[in-house]
């Protein structure tokens, strides 16, 4: 086993991390390591997030789901209504 240091906001970051995932800090840093280091790290997806991928799979099939232009223009309004409420 060997042992490496990180700087204290990297620690602090690795904690909360590793928290909120349910690892300890040094089971989370050596995960994040191993996926680093492998050139095809595979996606990992939940179930629910498999049945969300399926669903809109599903609903782009059916005709549902936007073009382009609808999904530009939804983006340019969101953006002009932001600014509005976000001025300078």
């Amino acid at each position: 086993m060997h042992t490496i240091s990180l700087s204290d906001p990297i620690y602090v970051e690795a904690q909360r991390a590793a928290a909120a995932s349910g690892l300890s800090v040094e089971a989370y840093v050596e995960e994040a390591l191993r996926l680093h280091i492998q050139d095809d790290a595979p996606i990992i997806l939940t179930p629910e997030q498999v049945a969300l991928i399926t669903q809109a799979e599903a609903d782009i099939d059916a005709g549902k789901g936007l073009t382009m232009e609808q999904v530009r223009a939804e983006l340019a309004a969101n953006r002009v209504a932001w600014q509005a409420a976000h001025p300078h």
